[in-house]
């Protein structure tokens, strides 16, 4: 399926049957995310220092030219990877919160830390937020170059998520709350 212009269709007002996949298989999950940074020494000492991410690999850097793709390198958060590649930063997506990459922490007491960790290193954040409908508390923020960024903390259910969002100086994620950090 191609996409040559979009146009946004509103949802239908009534009803439609689920898709059924003609898929052969079930994917396990993503492999990595990837996104262009301007500087990439910058934005690993970021990534590395702000969110405790572990260097994996860099390519084409110190005079290496071997990788067939331009400058770039492999981060490790958690269980994830994250490319970041030499260019120009793409323009985050306009509010709410359309584009964006979440992180996930086990307990309120770890968001509690992210959160004060965030302060420390003078990075801008919104929330903690709860999200109607479900039981999740995020924090909001975007790197340096822009890219919107959340880290989102699961809970049982929303009621139990806006009493924690709420107890800590947060607010419900809805019409008047926008995440917009930065």
């Amino acid at each position: 399926m191609t996409t040559a212009l979009s146009h946004i269709m509103p949802p239908p007002q009534d009803a439609i049957p689920l898709p059924q996949s003609k898929a052969p298989l079930t994917l396990t999950g993503w492999d990595h995310i990837a996104f262009s940074v301007p500087d990439l020494v910058a934005a690993e000492r970021w990534y590395v220092e702000v969110l405790g991410a572990e260097v994996v690999g860099r390519s084409n850097w110190g005079g290496d030219t071997s990788h067939p793709v331009g400058p770039h390198e492999d981060i490790r958060l958690g269980a994830h990877i994250v490319s970041l590649f030499l260019g120009e930063p793409l323009e985050a997506a306009p509010p709410p919160r359309l584009f964006h990459y979440a992180f996930n922490c086990r307990t309120l007491e770890e968001s509690d830390a992210w959160r004060a960790h965030l302060e420390r290193q003078g990075v801008p954040y919104q929330g903690p937020m709860a999200h109607p409908g479900f039981g999740a508390v995020s924090l909001y923020f975007t790197d340096p170059w822009g890219t919107r960024l959340e880290i989102a903390t699961w809970l049982s259910d929303f009621a139990t998520a806006q009493a924690a969002a709420v107890q800590r100086g947060g607010a419900v994620w809805g019409p008047t709350e926008r995440p917009s950090p930065g």
